[in-house]
């Protein structure tokens, strides 16, 4: 899991996708807050199924949104 911070940069069919999350201080569940260009910022947590929930309002494609957890969750602890 992500220990803190992480800048991203992919491509999703032709579309460059470049941010950043970085995780913040939750007493309940695992979370990051993400900021990527050209979107407005959102959260995305790990709850206590073991399932990634995002906000409500998130507007990125869910392709998107999959190879940010994906990095999340691939990223060893440091």
């Amino acid at each position: 899991m992500l220990s803190s911070y992480l800048n991203f940069r992919f491509d999703v069919q032709g579309k460059p996708i470049n941010g950043f999350c970085m995780r913040i201080q939750d007493d309940f569940h695992e979370t990051y807050a993400v900021i990527v260009d050209g979107y407005h910022s959102f959260c995305v947590w790990l709850d206590s199924t073991s399932t990634w929930r995002s906000s409500k309002h998130t507007s990125v494609e869910p392709t998107v949104l999959e190879q940010i957890i994906s990095r999340i969750t691939s990223v060893e602890p440091s």
